[in-house]
């Protein structure tokens, strides 16, 4: 189990996956984001990045299958996983955990007694600050568990992280600035109350009001039953659902003020409704997946 309180596994970037990833792009800026430049993974994926603080929503799809199986390691290869949940689902996929040290990490969640897999090492063609030509430099670890669905993890180190963490990506007329929850519904929260148990530390997860939440110390990990999930979005309706299996729904985002956020929302069109905690944007406006924005301290 990871040592409570070390919260060293905090969320990194969840993963909405979208079939036209153009559109999706669109959208995006219709809700207000400020999206970084697009740029390309090497086994044919790609991709668009809100930069927050601390964590960041990844937009991506697909560029090139031709390319699945560039970098492969042990068969597997996640442009390749990436087309296969495009071909039943878009919306909230694999979700990335923070990590400074991606040997020791990957050995503890190995401790743990998750499923773990491959360690993937990439480098990602990015433009430096300065407008120079330059490379990302990644290490994952995979951390997937077929029988749960679609609430798999993966680790995630940024050996340059000057090239992803900038400022000038986290200026977005909206206001968000951090994702604070990330949420999943589930026909049996144990299964993912022990998961979270042995990532983030069975101090750190908990039952609170029926459903079950885990602190990653960098944002919360929130599961539902799907009649607490109807409840709590019902003024706007879940995801488009191709599996029981769990699988994750919604994003809450922290703003600066809900009143800019809500005006630009008018403004663009884009169908929202209040909830008793800010104010969700429909599904279909933010690839398959509800983006709950909150005004918090």
């Amino acid at each position: 189990m990871i040592p409570p309180n070390q919260h060293r596994l905090g969320i990194d970037h969840p993963v909405v996956s979208v079939r036209n990833h153009p559109e999706a792009v669109e959208k995006y800026i219709r809700l207000g984001f400020s999206p970084s430049p697009i740029s390309y993974h090497p086994w044919g994926s790609v991709l668009t990045l809100m930069m927050f603080e601390d964590n960041f929503i990844e937009l991506i799809g697909i560029d090139d299958p031709s390319k699945f199986g560039t970098g492969e390691v042990n068969g597997f290869c996640y442009g390749r996983t990436l087309g296969e949940f495009l071909c039943r689902s878009e919306g909230l996929g694999l979700v990335s955990l923070h990590s400074k040290d991606i040997e020791a990490d990957f050995a503890a969640v190995k401790a743990s007694g998750l499923p773990t897999q491959q360690r993937v090492e990439f480098r990602r063609k990015i433009t430096a600050p300065d407008g120079s030509p330059d490379e990302a430099v990644v290490s994952l670890g995979m951390i997937m568990d077929t029988e749960l669905g679609d609430v798999s993890n993966f680790l995630c180190q940024q050996h340059r992280p000057e090239f992803i963490w900038r400022k000038d990506w986290q200026n977005h007329p909206n206001g968000a600035n951090a994702v604070l929850e990330v949420i999943y519904v589930a026909p049996d929260l144990r299964v993912l109350e022990d998961r979270w148990s042995k990532l983030f530390g069975a101090t750190q997860t908990k039952r609170i009001d029926g459903h079950v939440e885990a602190d990653t110390g960098c944002g919360k990990m929130v599961a539902l039953t799907f009649e607490q999930a109807r409840e709590r979005f019902a003024e706007i309706g879940l995801p488009v659902s191709y599996t029981d299996k769990p699988h994750g729904i919604a994003l809450q985002v922290r703003v600066k003020d809900l009143k800019v956020t809500e005006q630009i929302l008018v403004q663009n069109g884009v169908h929202s409704a209040r909830t008793t905690r800010g104010i969700a944007v429909t599904p279909d406006s933010a690839g398959n997946a509800i983006i709950e924005f909150v005004e918090a301290g």
